[in-house]
């Protein structure tokens, strides 16, 4: 009894110190600040400051109407990180750099693999109503929905900027396009030969670029490497999960004001212990955007892409062929956008297991139509109004309606509403898959549908103040459940769920001094979710996910010296459970600390220190995918160097 009370009171003295530090090292740094803050020739500082709220205001969003507009005139809601976000925090992937929306749910599963989802629903398995883009390239998967995150390569230092929109984006991005939509944007502006490299007793990452002008052309290549050690399956007992890989990727961008046009591929060969599973590909996207005479603007991009990958029974390979286009085109009061898109997935899956389809290829094919348009009522409020129609092979016509309502009272706030329908088309897995005696395949299974019915507000009441604030009420529909059509053997997937979930997303920054900003964010979700008459699930609708009523973040960003920064996080993640009560991985509380030093222009050190206020965490208990993994401890110690 002794040596166990004396073992948690260690590990809370521990926690209390760590926090100590974390909240000394923030308020610290207010003498030299005030001493140097106004001092000319401070740089550094002039980073902080020079990126004020409006300039946050002002910067460019593409997701929300699939046109140029400022993020403080977009009606949803919409977060986004920018490359400067992604630097301070010290972010060495992309599902990293994702937790810095409060938007968003993030939960690690091991070395490689991330369950991350908005507004509910989360799991390996069941995080599939996220649509994700890099460089308007869609990595969403066919044959079990979803993102497989091991397959998603972005080398951070190339990052221009993610935006992280939740809510329906059917309308214009398609189905899957559900619960929100990730895009991702790179770089098109890279100067000269830079070096990033870094370690610690988990990662190792080593990132390349160099760009420059190639005739009249932009060019950029990268190539970065990295290596993720393998997490304990339990403190104390090793895990074979580790995780490393290498990607290599080039961009070409020209053109003048009435055409610009860019060209950009990227290979990847990543490798998993677990399993033994090794995932490569790549891609190839062209893009172009020409000014008509007419004033309208006409974009077009095509893309192919392979991914490919095998484990100890199973190989995937998966080709992609895409083309969209759209016309942009203002008439009188009325902002139209109207396009089309055609895409085909060829698939092929070899299982040696029980699990198998009665044939590994399959073709899918989706073709859709678009149109929407931004109507001026009055000078103060505006009225967005869209249609999609998405044919596909597998589930037909599919149609995603949007309606938007913007009202601006003053010209530092905006006041929304929106309602909305989207999809999730059925996977192959669902239609296809069987196991004699087990699972039959389930021709008749149809899209999971979701109406959606949002109002936010976003307001910069001062210089120094923003604040974002979102409700949302969710009714799903005919959600996947796994049905014993007679006797208890075998399965068969029916839609006889349904449902609504309803919660909060808010985020605000405060800017105390020209060297000291504070961000907070967090969000909630209530769901109530159950089985349609004449219908069950003997999963007890484990289909829906598992997911936490609250998530919380506290952000301090500070300039403590001409060259000195120190970013500061402390975020809370509530009980993760599912719809039958069921805990998957209990509350938590962590900080992350990262401390960065320009020891002259173009040499910066940065040591950062991840989860520091447990020596393990469970973040999610999923078990679809692999025995649990406890996220440890871990510091990391990068070099960036620019030539």
């Amino acid at each position: 009894m002794g040596r166990a009370t004396g073992t948690i009171e260690l590990a809370a003295c521990r926690r209390n110190l760590i926090l100590g530090i974390v909240v000394a090292a923030s308020l610290a740094g207010s003498a030299w600040a005030e001493d140097i803050a106004a001092g000319p020739g401070d740089q550094a500082v002039e980073k902080l400051r020079d990126f004020s709220l409006e300039d946050l205001g002002n910067l460019t969003v593409i997701s929300v109407s699939k046109r140029a507009e400022p993020l403080s005139e977009a009606p949803a809601s919409v977060f986004v990180i920018t490359a400067e976000d992604i630097r301070r925090a010290g972010a060495t992937s992309l599902p990293e750099a994702l937790r810095l929306a409060p938007n968003l749910e993030v939960a690690r599963l091991n070395a490689a693999q991330y369950a991350i989802t908005a507004r509910g629903g989360n799991s390996a398995e069941s995080s599939n109503k996220l649509l994700v883009l890099i460089n308007g390239r869609s990595v969403y998967e066919p044959i079990g929905s979803g993102i497989l995150w091991q397959q998603v390569d972005v080398a951070m230092d190339t990052v221009e900027r993610i935006e992280v929109v939740s809510g329906p984006g059917g309308t214009l991005w398609g189905a899957n396009a559900v619960n929100g939509v990730i895009n991702v944007i790179t770089k098109s502006d890279i100067e000269g030969l830079n070096l990033d490299v870094g370690g610690g007793n988990l990662d190792r990452n080593t990132t390349v670029t160099y760009g420059g002008r190639l005739g009249g052309l932009l060019a950029n290549g990268t190539v970065s490497a990295f290596d993720r050690g393998g997490f304990d399956r339990a403190p104390g007992i090793l895990a074979k999960d580790g995780f490393r890989g290498l990607m290599g990727a080039f961009r070409l961008d020209g053109g003048d004001k009435g055409l610009t046009y860019s060209l950009s591929t990227n290979i990847y060969n990543n490798h998993q212990d677990e399993a033994d599973g090794r995932l490569w590909g790549g891609s190839v996207i062209g893009h172009a955007n020409r000014t008509l005479a007419n004033g309208s603007t006409l974009d077009v991009q095509a893309y192919v892409a392979r991914d490919d990958r095998s484990a100890v029974d199973t190989h995937e390979r998966r080709d992609t062929y895409n083309i969209q286009a759209q016309d942009s085109m203002t008439l009188g009061a009325h902002d139209l956008v109207v396009g089309g898109e055609a895409r085909v997935w060829r698939e092929y899956f070899l299982s040696t297991n029980i699990f198998h389809f009665a044939d590994p290829r399959a073709t899918i094919s989706v073709g859709a139509i678009f149109v929407q348009d931004v109507v001026a009522l009055r000078p103060d409020l505006k009225l967005t109004a869209g249609l999609k129609l998405e044919d596909n092979s597998y589930s037909g016509l599919d149609w995603m309606p949007n309606l938007r309502l913007a009202w601006t009272p003053a010209d530092n706030a905006l006041v929304w509403a929106a309602a909305s329908r989207a999809v999730r088309t059925p996977n192959r897995i669902e239609r296809e898959l069987t196991a004699t005696g087990i699972l039959l395949p389930s021709p008749r299974f149809q899209s999971e549908s979701l109406w959606a019915y949002e109002a936010g507000y976003r307001v910069q009441p001062t210089s120094r103040i923003s604040l974002s604030v979102t409700a949302f009420y969710d009714v799903y529909d005919d959600l996947r459940t796994d049905q014993f059509p007679a006797t208890i053997l075998p399965i068969v997937l029916r839609n006889g769920g349904a449902g609504q979930s309803y919660g909060l997303e808010a985020w605000g920054t405060f800017t105390l001094t020209d060297w000291w900003r504070l961000r907070a964010g967090a969000n909630t979700l209530h769901r109530d979710y159950h089985t349609k008459a004449g219908f069950d699930d003997f999963t007890q609708l484990q289909s829906v996910g598992y997911d936490p009523k609250y998530q919380a973040q506290l952000r301090s960003d500070m300039q403590i010296g001409p060259a000195l920064s120190l970013e500061a996080a402390l975020r809370r993640v509530g009980t993760v459970s599912g719809v039958n009560g069921v805990t998957y991985a209990p509350a938590y509380t962590e900080a992350d600390v990262t401390l960065a030093l320009q020891v002259r222009p173009g040499l910066d050190l940065t040591l950062s220190g991840f989860n520091l206020l447990n020596d393990h965490h469970l973040e999610l208990d999923d078990a679809s995918t692999t025995p649990v993994r406890a996220i440890p401890r871990s510091i990391y110690l990068g070099l960036r160097w620019g030539f």
